[in-house]
């Protein structure tokens, strides 16, 4: 009786499961995250932080963290909400613009209110906005992922009063 070897039995089966789920991988995947049929994971982490009410990114975190909590002024936090809303252009979207702004924040509930005025001044959730995609939102294309997640892990970083 011969002896029977896996691998060499099942060597094209092998190659073309290792091709479909390369091809997936690096092919299909990038592309359905281009076409947006789905979210890729730095989407999905966006999503997820602006949906969190106990995330800095909701316009109410600054308002339950109580007596002491830092906060901007009226006038710095419509400053700043101004600075963001316009650092997106018709040819160049300004991120380090808007990087400046979040240098500028000491804490996350002053990252909260600034939240929370952009979103009475302008109508719009902030970190939603910064990454845009709507095409009826002009300009549709800010920030990519990317970007936006790198202002969610400086924020996250900051101390939280």
């Amino acid at each position: 009786m011969a002896k029977s070897n896996f691998i060499k039995d099942n060597q094209n089966l092998i190659i073309t499961t290792v091709v479909i789920f390369l091809s997936y991988k690096k092919i299909i995947l990038p592309l359905m995250e281009k076409l947006g049929l789905t979210k890729s994971q730095a989407e999905s982490n966006i999503l997820n932080e602006s949906t969190n009410p106990n995330s800095p990114w909701s316009p109410l975190y600054w308002k339950s963290t109580g007596r002491g909590a830092l906060i901007l002024t009226d006038n710095a936090a419509n400053n700043f909400a101004e600075t963001i809303y316009n650092a997106p252009g018709w040819l160049y979207d300004d991120f380090e613009k808007v990087l400046a702004v979040f240098k500028q924040l000491k804490s996350k509930s002053q990252v909260s209110f600034l939240v929370d005025r952009f979103n009475e001044k302008y109508n719009k959730d902030l970190l939603l906005w910064l990454q845009g995609g709507s095409f009826l939102d002009w300009p549709s294309d800010r920030f990519s992922s990317d970007q936006v997640g790198q202002l969610i892990d400086y924020v996250n970083n900051l101390k939280s009063e």
